[in-house]
């Protein structure tokens, strides 16, 4: 696409913003007058309709991707607080009210303000509940502030709150990310004695698996598919690629082969990252004509090849000096429909200057840009 051609369509896009903004700009102001209207002293529908349709009103203003919602969510909850200390004593903000505002806090990355408002409903005598909790827990752990997380989980029982098998894969998870797999095996261990009602589930073993694959602990890896297979919590495609994307790092491509052999029996579908991590791993492992055979497969398993599966093919064939056959899989994959990338492009443009083709080389970079 040329320079010329680019102007219009950047113009196109720039009104279609502006419009997008404007549109919920004038939603946002037919909310907050809808709101003031609910708290006005004339208002006749009894105190919990009201309550309602308040709390009704800040969630669908907490929807809305505009720079005021936010603001306009902190001042129209202050505004409720305010109510019951003027003219409407009986309408006040629930515990409901104070979630929804804490989990904004979250989702704005404004943790120190989503613990603000959990002092207040505490004063407040609105007390808290599991989601509030949650959404605290999920806040510190997205700031990697691990030290809040485990603070705020300690207080849940002294509250009254139970945590629920989310909490604690979400907690888990964070462990998991800062390279601290075996704590979160220890809070799963807590999570299973916690109850019936919060037995780990397949989201907590993909995490945990996830995890030791991340750290090379393949043999714990294993160790916990083979556990959660023993408790009767079924595998999911998400549990067999993390699995076969973890050996084929490990360098253990046959152990990773024979993983995804075993997805049928299962009664899992090999999906197409499956396919890539083992495509993946047969090219590095040197073995192509594996690798290519794999891609061969995946259409009998009813799988569609993505700008991921040709890239890592492309850039695999460039690598053992296969450049004509990347090319021959570049035109295939922009036959089907399939538009390359920048990393497409960087792949054939090495792979050209490998086999001594600079020419193509300059013809692939020129092609790039235009």
């Amino acid at each position: 696409m040329s320079g010329k051609a680019t102007k219009p369509l950047a113009s196109q896009v720039k009104k279609l913003v502006k419009q997008r903004c404007d549109a919920e700009k004038l939603q946002l102001q037919q909310f907050v007058s809808r709101f003031r209207r609910l708290l006005s002293p004339d208002i006749t529908p009894p105190p919990s309709v009201t309550v309602l349709a308040l709390n009704g009103i800040l969630k669908s203003i907490a929807k809305i991707n505009h720079p005021d919602s936010f603001p306009t969510l902190l001042s129209l909850f202050n505004r409720f607080k305010r109510a019951r200390h003027r003219h409407r004593p009986s309408v006040s903000p629930t515990v409901h009210t104070f979630g929804l505002v804490i989990d904004s806090c979250r989702r704005m990355g404004r943790a120190d303000l989503a613990f603000c408002v959990l002092g207040q409903s505490l004063r407040e005598g609105c007390g808290a509940d599991t989601i509030m909790f949650g959404s605290l827990i999920k806040g510190s752990c997205a700031a990697k502030q691990l030290g809040d997380a485990a603070k705020v989980f300690a207080k849940m029982p002294l509250l009254g709150c139970r945590p629920n098998v989310i909490i604690y894969t979400t907690l888990i998870d964070a462990f998991c990310k800062c390279g601290k797999t075996k704590t979160g095996l220890e809070l799963s261990r807590r999570m299973a004695e916690d109850g019936s009602c919060c037995k780990p589930n397949v989201a907590t073993y993909n995490t945990l698996i996830r995890g030791f694959c991340r750290e090379r602990e393949i043999a714990e890896a294993m160790k916990m598919f083979h556990e959660m297979v023993a408790n009767r919590v079924k595998p999911n495609v998400i549990t067999f690629s993390i699995l076969i994307d973890g050996l084929c790092k490990n360098g253990d491509v046959k152990a990773a082969q024979k993983v995804f052999k075993e997805m049928p029996t299962y009664g899992v579908v090999p999906n197409s990252y499956s396919h890539n991590s083992l495509i993946d791993g047969f090219f590095k492992n040197g073995d192509v004509t594996a690798a290519r055979r794999v891609f061969e497969d995946m259409s009998a398993h009813g799988v569609v090849a993505d700008l991921h599966t040709y890239n890592i093919l492309i850039d695999g064939l460039c690598n053992h000096g296969e450049r004509n056959n990347a090319l021959r899989m570049f035109e295939g994959m922009i036959a089907k429909g399939v538009v390359p990338s920048i990393t497409t492009y960087n792949s054939l443009i090495l792979g050209s200057f490998g086999v001594g083709d600079s020419h193509k080389a300059f013809q692939l970079y020129e092609e790039l840009f235009v």
